[in-house]
């Protein structure tokens, strides 16, 4: 039987739980929890925001602004894996039968959670989420649905309007059953501190059995910019030559060794070990680039990033 929203939430507001982890960046929560409350979706579902000891008065603006929202807190040490691990829990316990991590940077339709959860609802062991892509730069793929390739995952771009298979999700804005929980526990904060958390949650959720989706019924909007922690365009970034280098080494960090480790290992396997070596060979031979003078890096360089 297809069951509706009406069905699913009917009885219960705890029954879908939206989990967002945070960490200072006040504006963008607040801004992020007035989509929720213009949508309906704040007096609709239950909503829990993971506060990683934010120095920026965060959590009082919460508790001041949007009293019906539930504020964790943490001590500044679980990172997105940890703060997303703590939030499930809670909402686990208090009865919830649907999941969505939402970050704080993602901007959305009026449609977005309840199309989320309604097409996981009527589809058994399903995990569907959103693709994100720049307000100024539309053409530009933020977060998404991602198919496997040889030569590792690559952003999908599925026809508007759809819900399409896919093989890995960012976890910006992702829908998942408490059923997941049930089979496969909650993301590994250990192995993955921070990035990497969604990703190995979902690759571990797939083996298990479980068919990932993207839902491009919807349009989000990805609202961050560019990580310290993981930085995109480093070979023509300033500073000094070794400091991305350094990143290898940071558990935290988007090129943490241990983190591609885990993450090729589980989705590759042997070849992922192939994968891995290529990717940190690469990094040797850009950091001997960032030696260069800037000025000549960005005039030899810069077309690699048009």
């Amino acid at each position: 039987m297809v069951l509706t929203i009406k069905n699913i939430l009917g009885s219960s507001q705890n029954s879908l739980s939206i989990i967002i982890p945070v960490y200072n960046r006040k504006a963008l929560t607040l801004a992020c929890l007035q989509n929720l409350r213009s949508h309906g979706d704040l007096s609709k579902y239950q909503v829990i925001v993971v506060d990683d000891n934010s120095s920026d008065g965060t959590s009082t603006a919460i508790q001041e602004t949007y009293p019906e929202v539930i504020v964790l807190h943490g001590d500044g040490n679980l990172w997105w894996t940890g703060a997303i691990a703590l939030g499930m829990k809670y909402a686990c316990d208090l009865g919830a039968e649907h999941l969505i991590w939402l970050n704080n940077d993602c901007e959305f339709s009026c449609n977005t959670i309840s199309d989320l959860v309604g097409f996981v609802s009527e589809h058994e062991m399903a995990i569907a989420g959103c693709q994100g892509i720049e307000r100024e730069n539309p053409n530009k793929i933020v977060f998404g649905g991602k198919s496997k390739t040889w030569k590792g995952y690559r952003f999908m771009c599925p026809p508007s309007n759809t819900v399409t298979r896919c093989d890995l999700l960012s976890g910006n804005i992702v829908c998942l059953p408490r059923s997941v929980v049930n089979l496969i526990g909650y993301p590994d904060s250990k192995s993955t501190p921070h990035y990497g958390g969604d990703s190995l949650y979902l690759i571990l959720a797939t083996k298990a059995g479980f068919s990932i989706y993207i839902d491009s019924r919807n349009q989000v909007f990805s609202l961050h910019g560019e990580s310290n922690l993981y930085p995109q365009k480093w070979l023509l970034g300033a500073g000094k030559p070794l400091d991305i280098l350094k990143l290898v080494f940071v558990p935290q960090s988007g090129l943490s060794w241990r983190v591609w480790l885990k993450l090729n290992w589980e989705a590759y396997s042997v070849w992922g070990i192939v994968m891995f070596l290529k990717k940190y060979l690469s990094i040797l031979i850009i950091t001997g680039l960032r030696f260069l003078p800037l000025r000549l890096r960005q005039t030899l360089f810069a077309n690699k990033y048009e």
